[in-house]
């Protein structure tokens, strides 16, 4: 009957059959709207940020020795300015096709949703696909438009680079969507993906150098990255890199090659997950299921026998055996420690069981990715080789001047960058550990509403998890240090003071971190501490001098934190202290008693009523 409910839901469901990767599409969109400011103000901050730091600030060091003109470009800013689009547009990639799949799939399961309604698996994964492409196109369109506004690009035909960055954010995304839609649990994938994939194909693309700067094995690195041959569209388009016609086809072809494959990948895997019909008679995640039941069934088993001889080999002693429960008669609780409780005006905050909160999460921490734990320090490290090897041949050195030193005409950019890196990897490891680490138990797996709910307070809480980030930077920067001294960049006394003051600093960053996570409602939100740690990483002297910069530009850099670190971190470094060191150092105790103090009072906000 025309108009009736059956019929009208017949027209829908042909009509979704037709358009669903679009209404899919739009539904990831309709999502995007609640992190849509950071969306905007990420692809408006970000390519002036890479303008100012690197285009003008390394640039300034880079351009005065260097000419760009063989490459067809006028200076080094117009270079790298179409480099830092795709690989930004790469970069973001790695962050659409990680933490959003596992949301559909596991944390709030909307594939499942989706998979409800007339729509089939390959529209899901097609839908969700082409929302991050608008996501892309618009980031790529304003930054062109911000390029334009610099007068850093040099043809018109720079506007297709839209469609270059696009389908290398494809190339470099789908194939990173195929991994992680296999997963059942995500137990830090999406970090490992992120160091040792996404970071060094990043890192040894040609973005802010000439590939040829480096070693040819290191090349082979950047000719399989798909951000090397984004980066070579690019520049073609924007203003003419001179080349072989043969390679644009080259670079178009391996894009598009690569996002295909990956795309019937990501086809197959959507279709085993959601697409009951095409797999009759299977239960998704059965296998996976009995495999952990197995294991956890050996393991009670072990446990029972081990039980077992202890009964056996206290009944043949005439001990009395140990029991996991009270005996018969004895009253309840007998057999157990006393369990004794805090009193006084604090005691709500604090129960004095900071090492429960530190001990569970290095149980965590082993029992789960304990690779990730070590593997903070590979991203200086990276940044290290790849500045300190692609960028060197085109910097003879740094005034010792330039970097606030006395007593020495010049020092290799290699030295000069080595130990701020050192300050970003103590930096790095605290702020994961006190950011995304725990927004997912603050939000996600709610351990923290559970910790609340036992004789623990906030301070308990708030401190362990300060100092498991502390534990994490001082790894990083215990396996940076070791790079460093092999390199006979630092010596042997500087490394033992740089590694407690890297421990300084990470406590600092830990207490800032922790505290500002407390306010976060979606793990898109995330993307605002980024808009933080981005600029700072650029403008605190890591990578050039500060006085590259007028004077009221420098200011505003040495209120950022980062430049305090890594000026100290120099400091050490070269035996050059003097009345500032004071300063940065009352800069991070400052932090330190500010952040932990908010993180205290959040906890309290957030659990205890």
């Amino acid at each position: 009957m025309t108009g009736s409910p059956a019929a009208d839901k017949d027209v829908l469901a042909r009509r979704v059959r037709r358009w669903g990767a679009l209404y899919q599409a739009e539904a990831t969109l309709r999502s995007m709207r609640a992190y849509g400011g950071v969306v905007l103000f990420s692809s408006t901050f970000q390519p002036i940020v890479y303008i100012l730091a690197m285009g003008l600030g390394l640039g300034v060091l880079i351009g005065a020795e260097t000419d760009f003109s063989a490459y067809g470009a006028d200076s080094y800013l117009m270079y790298i300015a179409p480099a830092i689009l795709a690989s930004t547009v790469a970069m973001t990639a790695g962050t659409e096709f990680t933490f959003p799949v596992m949301e559909g799939f596991k944390w709030r399961r909307k594939y499942y949703g989706a998979q409800a309604t007339a729509l089939s698996p390959q529209q899901i994964a097609l839908g969700h696909i082409l929302g991050v492409c608008c996501r892309f196109a618009v980031h790529a369109l304003i930054f062109i438009g911000v390029l334009f506004a610099f007068g850093v690009l040099a043809s018109p035909l720079a506007v297709l680079m839209v469609f270059s960055a696009v389908l290398g954010g494809l190339a470099m995304g789908l194939p990173i969507m195929a991994y992680i839609s296999t997963l059942r649990d995500e137990k830090g994938h999406a970090a490992l993906i992120q160091r040792f994939i996404i970071m060094p194909l990043f890192l040894f693309s040609g973005t802010f150098y000439p590939l040829t700067n480096l070693p040819g094995f290191l090349q082979v690195v950047g000719w399989i990255s798909p951000i090397w041959h984004a980066n070579e569209l690019g520049r073609v388009l924007a203003f003419g890199q001179p080349g072989p016609p043969w390679m644009v086809a080259v670079h178009l072809g391996y894009l598009a090659g690569v996002a295909f494959l990956a795309w019937l990948v990501v086809r197959r895997v959507f279709i085993r997950r959601l697409g009951y019909e095409e797999w009759p008679g299977r239960v998704p995640g059965l296998k996976s299921d009995l495999r952990r039941q197995a294991k956890q069934d050996a393991k009670d088993a072990d446990e029972a026998r081990a039980e077992a001889g202890r009964v056996a080999g206290a009944q043949m002693t005439g001990a009395a055996p140990r029991a996991n429960a009270p005996a018969t008669g004895s009253g309840v609780g007998a057999g157990l420690p006393p369990v004794t409780f805090r009193t006084g005006v604090a005691s709500s905050y604090y129960s004095g069981n900071i090492r429960a909160v530190f001990a569970r999460g290095l149980a965590a921490i082993r029992n789960n990715r304990g690779v990730i734990f070590l593997s903070g320090f590979l991203e200086p490290v990276l940044f290290l080789t790849s500045f300190g090897l692609g960028v060197s041949p085109m910097i003879s050195g740094i005034e010792a001047e330039q970097a606030g030193l006395a007593g020495q005409d010049t020092i290799s950019y290699a030295a000069f960058i080595a130990p701020a890196l050192l300050a970003v990897s103590a930096m790095n490891g605290a702020v994961f550990d006190s950011t995304w680490n725990v927004f997912f138990k603050l939000k996600i797996t709610k351990l923290y509403q559970t910790m609340m709910s036992t004789s623990l307070g906030p301070v308990d809480v708030a401190v362990g998890e300060i100092c498991l980030a502390l534990f994490r930077g001082g790894i990083y920067a215990l396996g940076f240090l070791g790079v460093l001294l092999g390199a006979g960049l630092v010596g042997p006394a500087s490394a033992v003071l740089m590694w407690f003051t890297a421990l300084f600093i990470a406590l600092g960053f830990a207490c800032i971190g922790m505290a500002a996570t407390s306010f976060m409602k979606r793990f898109q939100q995330m993307d605002w501490m980024m808009m933080v740690l981005i600029p700072m990483f650029l403008f605190s002297a890591t990578l050039f001098p500060i006085d590259v910069y007028p004077a009221g530009v420098q200011w505003v850099i040495q209120a950022l934190p980062l430049w305090h670190g890594v000026e100290l971190m120099r400091d050490i470094a070269f035996w050059q202290f003097s009345g500032l060191t004071l300063v940065h150092l009352g800069y991070y105790l400052a932090m330190i008693v500010a952040g932990g103090a908010l993180a205290a009072y959040r906890m309290k906000r957030l659990f205890l009523r």
